[in-house]
């Protein structure tokens, strides 16, 4: 079974065995992500097969993050193939994905019932069923929270300089 390998962030040295659609975010996720680049639901990885063979690959799918996801350095959009030695980077953390565990017991992570990695106290809550994270459909672009004070401060200039000029010509 393909096998996440962490090298950077929280989760360094941790192995997770991707046995079925794994949600990688900040909360809310089947595997919880300590990092202030992560947004709640970043990505999903998930097993799929690879062709008529009977072995299992892994796909990685950017579930509209803000700082996005990257496969070998590239940004991704939509759903991306990976293949064992590619280097997945989301926020500060990095991971390569290997063909089988190797070395130490890996961590299994399910769908139905999330576990806890890195002796973490809470447990991660029930989410849907598997194929049921793909981003949402909509036409509308997302406004980003930390983009919003920036925002408002432009309207605000915007606004005062209006008044501004309302009240020198109508004083003229």
């Amino acid at each position: 079974m393909p096998t996440l390998v962490f090298r950077n962030g929280p989760l360094a040295g941790r192995r997770v065995e991707v046995g079925s659609e794994l949600l990688l975010g900040r909360e809310q996720a089947h595997l919880t992500l300590d990092d202030p680049e992560v947004s709640r639901r970043h990505a999903v990885v998930r097993p799929v097969a690879t062709g008529l063979e009977v072995a299992v690959g892994l796909e990685i799918e950017d579930l509209g993050s803000l700082n996005g996801t990257r496969v070998n350095g590239d940004r991704i959009h939509g759903a991306v193939r990976l293949v064992p030695g590619d280097r997945v980077e989301i926020g500060e953390t990095l991971f390569e994905v290997e063909p089988e565990a190797a070395g130490s017991p890996p961590t299994v992570l399910s769908a139905p019932a999330p576990a806890t990695v890195a002796g973490s106290a809470a447990q991660a809550p029930t989410l849907p069923p598997f194929g049921a994270l793909a981003p949402p459909v909509s036409t509308r672009r997302r406004v980003a929270s930390r983009r919003l004070t920036p925002t408002l401060l432009a309207f605000g200039t915007v606004i005062a300089t209006a008044i501004a000029l309302v009240a020198y010509f109508a004083t003229r």
